[in-house]
């Protein structure tokens, strides 16, 4: 029997828990939360100095 790839492994391991889960989503929805706003400013920015 082949054995599983080690990361697929890790995977199913991190996955199980809901409190990591939770984690990546603070850090990912935190993350683009500020890519968002950062977005904003630009464009505000950039009609500004029209």
């Amino acid at each position: 029997m082949k054995r599983p790839n080690p990361f697929a492994e890790w995977l199913l391991h991190f996955a199980s828990s809901q409190k990591n889960i939770d984690r990546v989503a603070f850090w990912f929805g935190g993350t683009v939360s500020i890519l968002a706003a950062a977005l904003t400013v630009a464009v505000i920015v950039k009609l500004m100095l029209r």
